[in-house]
């Protein structure tokens, strides 16, 4: 099966899986972490909407896997059509991130309620002291 494909398809494989990791990532950190709050309540004063792509990994995602796609431009399928073939690359490669910032917004959140467990058990503890 893998001599069947061509090297150009695992290339711009490849391209889609590292953009859509990097994507993923930066959505993540722009989103969530205080780092940009400062930048999201800003946009959140500019324009409702503006303020939301900036809380929203899902969408934030979509705009930097846009960019990576017209940067890079790796064709995963080959219709003869450029532009449909981007696009087709484009939405497999926000799906990949969108599962992959999922992962992540997962585990953030579980260590997020194993903070606050850990904060509520020492004050309980110091309580009973």
């Amino acid at each position: 099966m893998t001599d069947t494909v061509n090297p150009q398809a695992w290339a711009a494989f490849w391209t889609c899986l590292v953009i859509a990791l990097a994507s993923s990532s930066i959505s993540i950190t722009i989103t969530q972490t205080e780092l940009f709050a400062p930048l999201r309540a800003w946009a959140t004063k500019v324009h409702p909407m503006v303020g939301h792509l900036l809380h929203c990994f899902y969408c934030t995602s979509h705009w930097a896997v846009m960019a990576g796609i017209l940067i890079y431009q790796p064709v995963l399928v080959s219709s003869g059509h450029h532009a449909a073939d981007l696009i087709v690359s484009a939405f497999f490669t926000i799906t990949v991130a969108t599962l992959t910032s999922g992962l992540v917004f997962s585990v953030f959140l579980a260590a997020m309620a194993k903070a606050m467990k850990e904060r509520v058990l020492k004050r309980i503890l110091s309580e009973d002291a």
